[in-house]
Parts: C-alpha cells; structure tokens; sequence
C-alpha cells in the first residue's frame, strides 16, 4: 500500500509554511478539523431518509494569495412520513478536501492559495448528504527573476498574431504527469522571433494563472523558466489529481507589434506526493553513491552517501538497498571482482569488513533485498566463478545460504535479479551468449517463485531472440508485471552495442508476471523529445520502482505506479553529457509514471517522462535505486 496519508499532509503543509502561502483568516472561527469539517452535533435524527445539501454544485473564484470565498450552505432532511424540513442546525458539515477550504458552521471559508474541486458532506449519524464545489484559482503575477518588466505586462500582448513570433515548448513532453511535490521542475522553450516579453498561461476548470517573464536562462538559442515556489504551489496543489493543465505561452516585444502564441502544453499532477528515498551512482564527486530524500519538505539536491573511503580507496558503484533502508550493498572495483561493501545505514559502518584481497563477503555483482532484509539474491559469473545460479545470501554477515539450482549453468549463466516486494518472486536474466554480469548477450527473462517446499523451476517471461538482448527486470510493487530492457543488435546476437551495458538502442517494456503474456513496449516513457530530433536511440535502461502504490485522481480506483531509468536523451535545451568507451553520451535519471491496469489489458501503461532535477546534470548518473525511506546518519 501507499505511504500513509498524515505523511503527504504533513509535507504539504510544511511546503506552504515555507514560502508563506498559509491562510491566516480563510479557516473560519474556530477552523477546521482533519477533514476540513466543524464539530457540530450530527446526531442520528429519528425517521431520516436523505439529505440535501444547498445551494448544488457551486463554482467559486478566488485571487491567488489575496482573498479566500465563502458560501454558507443549507441542509434539507427528507423524512420517513414523507416531509422535509430545514436541520442545517442538526448536520455536521466537512469537506472532502480540507487544503482547499473548511467549515464553520454552515459556512464554508476557502483558503487563499489553492483551488480544486471537493466534495461537501452534511452528516447526520449514518445519513450524509453530498454536493461538489469548484474553487478556481486565479492570478497574474510579474515572475521574481525577470527583472524590468513594464508596470503593465498584459499591455503589449493586445497585438495583432503572427506566426514568426510564435514560441515552441521543448521540454517536456506533451501528456506528462509530474508527482506534484517535484521542486525545480523546468520548462524550455524557443523564444520565437524578436520576442523580448512573454505569458505563460496555466488554464482549466478550477486554474487561471498568468505569469510575465523574461528570457531569464537563455541557453542554445532557447530559455528555461523555473516557477518560483508560490507560483508552484498554486499551480500543482490545486491540481492534484485533477484534470490536465493547458500551458501556452505568447510573446511579443515590450511594444507589443505583434504576438505570436504557441501550440499549448499539457501537463497533469498525480493526487500523491512521491515518497520513499532514492540512492543512485554518480560520476561526480569523484564517483560516489548519492542519495535523495523524496519525503522531506527542504531537501532539494542530491546529497553523498559513500564513496572511495568505504572501500580502501576502490570505486563502488552498483548498489541495492534493503527495503526499510537500513542495509545497503554494494560492490567495489567493478567487473572480474565480486568484492562486496556490506553497510549498515544509519551508523555508516561496514557490517562485515572490507577486504580488498578476499572475497569476504562472498562474491556477487548485482544484487536485490528479500522484503524483511534478512536476505538479498545475488549472482557471479566473472573470474573465477563456480556458481552460476542465483545465490542467497546471510543480510548480517554476506555468507552465501543457498544456491538455486537449475537457475544458470557455466554455458549460460544468471544476472540481474530481482526479489518482489511480497517476497514470493525473484525475477532475473538467463543469458544466451556467456559475458560478465555487466555485459553479456541474448537475454531472456525468466522468474522463479516460492513453493511450499523452496522455490520453483523457471519460467521463461521474455524469451531470448536473435539480434536482441533483454535484461534488467524489475518487478512492480503490486507483485503482478515486471518493466525489463531490450535492445538491438545491428548484427549478429551480441556486441558493445548490445551488451546490457551503455546499450544505445535500450527500451523499456512491460509484461505480466505470468508465461507467455505478451510484451508491452512503454512508448511514451521511451519517446523523444523535440531537442532529440527523431532519435529514438536513447539508451533507456535500468528501470526500478518506487516502493509504493499511488492514487493517480481523487477516484478510489486510480491506481498509480513510479520508476525511475538512465536516459541519454537530451534534457530540453541542454547539450548531451560526455559518456564514455561504449556509448559517446552519458546518462541522466529520468522518471515516469505508469497506469498497472492498462498493463492487464495489453496497453502501453506509461506517461512521458521527466528529469529527477535534484541530480548534478553536469555529470552522468544512474543505477537509482528505491527503499521506503532514507535513513538518517547518527553522526
């Protein structure tokens, strides 16, 4: 299930607190309770058949940050003998949403700062009668970074069109869904001809926001704009889980001959905040492990875990990280090594310690956490091996506990596992053409589960194909499809082109946890951006899940999924990162959303995605890996 909602509300809360955008008068006397509603009797009333509620599916306007609305509503009781008669006085009122308004009394009060749509509730004992309300919130504001903006920005926008003027919106795609707490997302755009001056417009049912800007961060012949924190708040906590926002931006010149107007942007915002911690490997930093805390309100960058000095001074990159947080394994001077770092969190300290010359813990490369921690999968087919199969291994200690037989051979060996959150699955790769467990060819996937008495023989999810190499799964936090990478070979079954590495051509699919299912390609999540002009090559790899399940709209049944992927497709106006011997760009960490229920009926269940803006976008990152929060260092 989800991270429990007084989380949620409490990081909304401190967000508003932060930049001010709290109400000091909007609450009533008295102000709301939990669920925005006023303790007032709500009595069972002897005989109640129904309840009224009036006036019936109000719309009212706000100003942003000015003046909240109010509206005092009646409630009607129908009675067994047939009558009605007014119990406003005998209901207690709420509203279903308590960050857009609350009750006192019979009277509504909104906030200043949010709009959305609610539902109002008159209760009496097991009686409640229902209506909607729509706050719109409207405003136009002078954006704080643009300087020397006219007293009047709306003026010169009054000109006839033109098309040479017309802006283009670059970053990001068309239809993405953001988590609605992601601080320092950007948009870019192309300026249009001889513009100087621009409205970004943000509009639908319950928003009408206008913001007048300059090209404040030109960059390759474009801008980027980044909301302040109260246009932000404005826009994304009176939309989340609502209906799309339509963004369009005109521009002219401070004289306002002629405007031009862009074709509009749609972008929506899931009812949840993203939680849960992400640890991830950079190549800055002097190449180090970093982590992000997507729970906490001040957060807003990366910060370094572990690097060199955990490991003798030798490089650690692939990581896993036990679901609670609390361990986290890692290995130590890459392939043809096996070495481990095995780490308790929140002491920093090495449960078992790191010897360079000794395979103590006992080797693997890539590894993944049973649900409690007490064990992780882990498989080696490098220098030396003996075991090809997936291998468990002691969480305390790193001692291997039992090898999985019938999962890999010598000919054909075993790598990237993964163990589902109901710890019931373990989904990996089978190779075809023998590598390291970095880079290997023609991989099939394959999934064994728990029995009664140890786990089963294989089942095959994706088979192995010629020209293609499928690898990395990851299985989703409802335990029912799995996301994995293919990518193609420009000839023959293997190469540095598709070697489960840095692999160019890498997409990401879907496929339900069951034999023969058919594979769904995620196209939108692996579509282009413009700046990407028609390259679909992108290097789309490593897909892994956040920990929990989400509510994409304020109906019960919208479910909602996150993951996170190493992406070398351009991050809007910015130029591509330098990689390295087998793929000539780096990568970013990107995210994107996914509807579970449309992987059931054989649908692409994915939105475009977005970059993590926490991350150095100086320098390649990926390998992000997801636990259900970030545990604090006892310094």
């Amino acid at each position: 299930m989800r991270i429990p909602a007084l989380l949620s509300t409490l990081l909304a809360v401190l967000l508003l607190a932060s930049t001010g955008c709290e109400d000091d008068g909007g609450n009533g006397p008295g102000g709301p309770s939990a669920d925005g509603g006023t303790t007032g009797s709500g009595e069972p009333l002897p005989g109640l058949k129904s309840i009224s509620v009036e006036p019936a599916d109000q719309a009212l306007l706000i100003e942003a940050g000015k003046t909240p609305a109010s509206l005092t509503y009646k409630a009607i009781g129908t009675f067994d003998s047939g009558g009605t008669r007014d119990i406003t006085t005998l209901v207690r009122f709420s509203v279903e949403n308590g960050f857009i308004g609350g009750f006192s009394g019979s009277t509504f009060t909104t906030y200043k700062s949010q709009g959305g749509v609610t539902t109002i509730s008159a209760l009496a004992g097991s009686v409640r009668g229902t209506t909607q309300v729509s706050v719109k919130l409207q405003a136009s504001v002078k954006d704080p970074a643009s300087t020397s903006l006219p007293e009047d920005p709306a003026g010169p926008f009054a000109g006839p069109p033109s098309d040479t003027r017309k802006p283009d919106f670059v970053y990001p795609n068309d239809g993405v869904l953001m988590p609605p707490n992601m601080r320092g997302a950007e948009l870019h755009f192309l300026p249009g001809s001889g513009n100087t001056l621009f409205e970004l417009s943000f509009q639908n049912a319950v928003t009408d926001l206008k913001v007048y800007l300059r090209c404040t961060q030109p960059l390759n012949g474009g801008c980027i704009y980044r909301p302040d924190d109260a246009t932000w708040l404005w826009l994304t906590q009176t939309n989340r889980g609502g209906e799309p926002v339509s963004i369009t931006l005109r521009g002219t010149n401070d004289t306002g001959a002629q405007v031009g107007t862009s074709t509009p942007l749609s972008v929506s915002f899931a009812r949840d905040d993203l939680t849960g911690g992400l640890y991830y490997w950079t190549t800055s930093n002097g190449s180090a492990i970093m982590r992000f805390d997507f729970s906490s309100a001040s957060q807003l960058t990366g910060e370094k875990f572990a690097g060199p000095e955990v490991a003798n001074g030798e490089c650690i990159g692939c990581h896993a990280l036990s679901r609670d947080g609390k361990k986290l394994v890692a290995e130590a001077n890459g392939q043809n090594s096996g070495r481990l770092v095995l780490m308790d969190v929140a002491s920093k300290t090495l449960l078992v310690p790191y010897n360079a010359g000794a395979s103590s813990p006992d080797k693997s490369i890539f590894e993944s956490w049973n649900p409690d921690g007490s064990q992780y999968v882990g498989v080696y087919a490098d220098s030396g091996a003996t075991d090809f199969n997936l291998m468990l291994f002691d969480g305390n200690n790193g001692k291997k506990a039992q090898s999985l037989t019938g999962t890999g051979s010598s000919t054909s060996p075993v790598s990237h596992p993964d163990w589902s959150a109901d710890g019931q699955k373990i989904a990996f790769v089978r190779m075809g053409v023998k590598g390291t467990n970095q880079r290997f060819g023609k991989g099939a996937i394959q999934m064994v589960s728990r029995t009664d008495s140890g786990w089963s023989a294989p089942v095959t999810l994706a088979p192995a194909v010629d020209g293609k190499n499928r690898y990395y799964p990851a299985i989703s936090p409802d335990n029912s499809f799995l996301l994995f990478n293919e990518s193609t070979c420009p000839s023959g079954t293997s190469g540095t082109d598709c070697n489960a590495d840095s692999d160019p051509s890498a997409r990401l699919f879907a496929v339900k946890a069951d034999a023969g299912a058919p594979l769904i390609e995620l196209a939108r999540a692996n579509a282009p951006g413009k700046r990407d002009t028609g390259t679909t090559n992108l290097t789309s790899s490593f897909p892994k899940w956040a920990p929990f399940l989400y509510q994409r709209t304020r109906e019960p049944n919208s479910r909602l999924q996150w993951f996170t992927f190493s992406s070398s497709r351009r991050y809007g106006l910015r130029n591509p990162l330098p990689g390295g011997d087998e793929n000539p760009n780096g990568t970013l960490l990107w995210i994107a959303a996914v509807d579970p229920d449309k992987v059931a009926l054989g649908e692409d269940p994915s939105y475009p995605a977005l970059v993590l803006p926490f991350q150095d976008i100086t320098t390649s990152n990926h390998i992000a890996q997801w636990t259900k929060e970030i545990v604090p260092v006892i310094r």
